[in-house]
């Protein structure tokens, strides 16, 4: 990510370069400012080239009268390029910039992606600060009514004189006391606040106005049901578009493979646009809960084309962190996975990639409640879940009852089940147990454990300071790494497929993440997949098993007695072909292609007499329908010899 500061009207001189030099380990590919000293302005940004366009970008882009700093990528780009004739070297920038005089300040409604930015418009007296309706990139800012400082690190404003730094009281009460329900916006500092998704700060003639502009897309009414298919193909329709415009990117892409539905998920979807895919994963033989090989080998013996990187982190203990080596982080919200994401980190930077996919956001993206299924009369389903449950009453009551009862009622509720149990850690004295900020922080946490629906959960995920802090400081340690992650998982059209899906679909009363599961059944190995329940039948009952077995692909079988059981499938999703089933066999005799003859040339002159561009630029010339630009050539290089040189 790159790193991006403003300054405007500060009373007290501004250590400017200190504060943009401080954004440095966030971009490292360039550096530039603006300043006009008339309107008391300036802005900067420190570069990391992300996509392809992004290298053709000035540090601060002067364009149709605006001047703008941003960081992320657009998506979608297609959409926005409709009506332009020439699309040669258009950047995101010249998009945001396009878009803002099209639309204004409602800009934000119509761009897809995970961008902010700080836009000057001379012409209108108007500064405009916006970031994208998911989170995926925020700014911090100070504003005392007559200065406003905005920031991509929270700490790079502490540099300025005029920002205090006294903590703020209500974020330490819910830090110290481990309630994780920090209120939107919020952040360590009593002056710095955090610009939530979707909103703008609007600063015009000297007044700064907090909007909210654009919002996920949810339809009054669900859509009449269709089959469960039409919807496991529209999901891995947009699953491989977000994927796709990930991949428009200027450095190599590797993806993180867990044991989980999520990351298996979006390496599946990659699959589907790259030959191969490298995947690393954490090993461990001392921290058994980490330990996800089993699950992990099953997928890669399904998908040869995956080069599987294990990371060993038996020695990941927590708070052997190497500080000493790392930046400051804005908030103070790590986990005891750290150190092994650490280790992880420099394993993928020593292998020379600099987009890392991830599967962050499935949790949140598939899930439903009582109160989701309340909300369509789908009792039968209610009526299932709860069934399975010994203390039903206390679910129903819990999860349906309290979250609709008057405010005053809640708080009775919340205080009775204060005094039952204290949920204070023992390090929390009585004296600070009662103190305002601790009182209204556990006021918070019970209002956050009521019972959610999707679109709570997901506002929650993109929007409470727990959660942004935390991925902040995930994002700077990656940029420290030179790293950017992206998960194709919390794109935008994705999250609103999700809010649109009928509740039931995402339902089941034994596993979760059940549309995951059914959306892959064939293509993930068993392992990932809900287990059947016992089939119960009765004397004289017919029960048939059918069972497909092509030469080549998918075997499929189905169970039907009374009821007709969902198809199961194993082997390869993707039908094996009599070539690759040729290629499987010992005595094949294998003949290289066009593509393992450039790898042969390259690895073959890599003698320390050629450098990485000369290699590059020899394969590009014998090779020009693989190579049919520069840069695909050196990204090819690169990948040889960060393993082999």
């Amino acid at each position: 990510m790159s790193g991006i500061l403003g300054v405007w009207n500060s009373q007290k001189p501004t250590p400017w370069q200190k504060m943009l030099d401080d954004l440095q380990v966030l971009g490292r590919d360039g550096q530039g400012d603006w300043c006009d000293r008339n309107i008391n302005l300036s802005l900067g940004r420190t570069q990391f080239y992300n996509t392809p366009e992004s290298c053709h970008e000035a540090p601060v882009i002067e364009y149709k009268g605006c001047v703008l700093v941003w960081d992320g990528r657009l998506d979608d780009r297609e959409t926005l390029l409709s009506d332009r004739s020439q699309n040669q070297n258009i950047t995101d920038a010249h998009l945001i910039i396009e878009s803002y005089r099209h639309w204004g300040i409602d800009c934000l409604r119509y761009l897809t992606g995970e961008f902010v930015f700080i836009l000057w418009d001379a012409s209108q007296d108007l500064l405009l600060v916006g970031c994208d309706v998911v989170g995926g990139r925020t700014i911090a800012y100070y504003w005392n009514g007559q200065t406003l400082l905005l920031s991509s690190r929270v700490v790079t404003l502490l540099l300025h004189p005029q920002v205090s730094h006294q903590f703020d009281e209500l974020y330490l009460a819910h830090t110290l006391c481990n309630l994780q329900a920090h209120p939107p916006g919020i952040t360590p500092f009593a002056d710095i606040k955090r610009l939530q998704p979707g909103f703008a700060l609007i600063l015009k003639s000297g007044e700064l106005q907090q909007r909210q502009i654009a919002k996920f897309t949810v339809s009054d009414r669900y859509e009449s049901l269709q089959s469960p298919q039409f919807y496991h193909e529209k999901f891995w329709y947009l699953l491989n578009q977000a994927v796709k415009d990930r991949l428009r990117t200027h450095r190599p892409v590797c993806t993180t493979l867990s044991g989980g539905l999520d990351s298996t998920t979006v390496t599946v979807s990659l699959l589907n646009h790259l030959p191969t895919v490298d995947a690393f994963s954490t090993m461990t033989e001392v921290f058994p809960e980490f330990d996800e090989r089993q699950p992990i080998e099953s997928f890669l013996q399904r998908y040869p084309q995956v080069k599987s990187h294990q990371v060993n982190s038996d020695r990941a203990w927590s708070l052997t962190e190497p500080w000493e080596r790392l930046p400051i982080t804005d908030d103070p919200l790590i986990t005891c996975t750290l150190p092994m994401n650490l280790d992880l980190m420099e394993q993928i930077q020593k292998q020379g990639f600099g987009i890392v996919f991830d599967g962050e956001g499935g949790d949140g993206l598939f899930y439903t409640s009582l109160q989701d299924l309340a909300r369509v009369n789908s009792w039968g389903q209610i009526l299932q879940n709860l069934k399975g449950e010994k203390r039903w009453y206390s679910s129903l009551w819990r999860e349906l009852a309290v979250p609709n009862l008057p405010q005053y009622w809640q708080e009775k509720w919340f205080a009775r089940c204060q005094r039952k149990s204290n949920l204070l850690p023992p390090w929390i004295t009585s004296a600070y147990a009662q103190k305002p900020q601790t009182q209204a922080a556990l006021q918070q946490y019970f209002a956050s454990s009521l019972s959610s629906d999707l679109m709570q959960v997901i506002n929650w995920a993109t929007t409470s300071g727990c959660a942004v802090g935390a991925t902040q400081v995930y994002k700077l340690l990656q940029s420290a790494y030179q790293l950017q992650y992206t998960s194709p998982l919390q794109d935008k059209r994705l999250i609103e497929f999700a809010l649109n899906l009928h509740p039931s679909q995402q339902n089941h009363p034994v596993h979760g993440k059940i549309f995951l599961r059914q959306a892959n059944q064939t293509t993930l190995p068993s392992a990932f997949l809900p287990l059947d329940p016992a089939i119960e039948v009765t004397i004289g009952e017919e029960v048939t098993f059918k069972l497909q077995r092509p030469c080549f692909g998918d075997w499929v079988w189905q169970v039907k007695n009374h009821n007709l059981q969902p198809p199961r499938s194993t082997f390869f999703a993707v039908p094996r072909t009599l070539k690759t089933i040729k290629k499987a066999i010992f005595d094949y005799q294998p003949q290289i292609n066009e593509q393992g003859k450039a790898a042969l040339y390259v690895l073959s002159h890599c003698d320390g007499s050629l450098s990485v561009e000369e290699l590059s630029h020899y394969i590009a010339k014998d090779y020009p329908e693989l190579f049919p630009t520069s840069k695909q050539a050196i990204n090819f290089v690169q990948r040889l010899t960060s393993q082999f040189s």
